[in-house]
């Protein structure tokens, strides 16, 4: 399973939408997600696994409250196989912006099986 279909079969369960990158929708309770991978555990210069840094970004009205979903969703990252994740408000006025902060990693693929 890929990272992207980890991240929404796990965030799925809460009816809210998930996206990668940009969402485009009109729900006013949303996620998206984004993020980098970086090679590791070199050897004849080639990665042995990638490491995945992940953003989960929730989005909500700021009357919404958020504190149960907040815990909910760091232990269902958690529970997928990512780091704990890390928090930061990013609410301002127009509302709350949660951002969750883990890591995953997976074998690196450096000879292109499976590649389409």
């Amino acid at each position: 399973m890929t990272v992207n279909a980890i991240i929404k079969s796990t965030l799925d369960p809460f009816g809210d939408e998930v996206q990668a990158g940009e969402y485009i929708g009109k729900a006013d309770r949303y996620y998206t997600f984004n993020y980098s991978i970086i090679g590791g555990d070199f050897g004849d210069d080639a990665p042995g696994h990638e490491r995945y840094i992940v953003q989960v970004h929730f989005i909500c009205p700021r009357t919404f409250n958020s504190v149960a979903q907040i815990q909910q969703t760091k232990q269902r990252l958690y529970a997928a196989g990512f780091t704990w994740p890390n928090v930061t408000n990013a609410s301002d006025a127009d509302g709350q912006h949660i951002v969750f902060e883990c890591e995953t990693a997976e074998e690196a693929n450096v000879d292109g099986n499976g590649i389409d």
